[in-house]
């Protein structure tokens, strides 16, 4: 009973501590920008950096862009940035 105790309890952290980790672009929303139609060819469409790193990831690392993705989506609460939301993004077409 009480290594079940113990093992759920740690799970529960864990699962906390995974929670507050920020969350970060990845290759599936490169393409689904692409797919969607945005002009973006790499990373740099969000990020400052062509390969950026998980590892040492500061808000300064995003382009105006990212940075207006990160504002929406503390905005809207959500755990996660939106594609479709670079349509709303400020600016003419050249600049979605």
């Amino acid at each position: 009973m009480n290594r079940f105790v113990l093992v759920v309890a740690a799970s529960v952290i864990l699962s906390h501590m995974v929670s507050g980790i920020p969350a970060a672009a990845n290759p599936p929303m490169l393409k689904a920008a692409k797919d969607a139609g945005y002009p973006a060819q790499n990373c740099q469409y969000c990020h400052l950096s062509k390969t950026p790193k998980k590892e040492g990831w500061k808000p300064d690392d995003l382009n105006e862009r990212g940075k207006w993705l990160a504002t929406e989506k503390d905005k809207q609460k959500v755990p996660a940035v939106k594609i479709e939301w670079l349509g709303n993004y400020p600016g003419g077409k050249e600049q979605k």
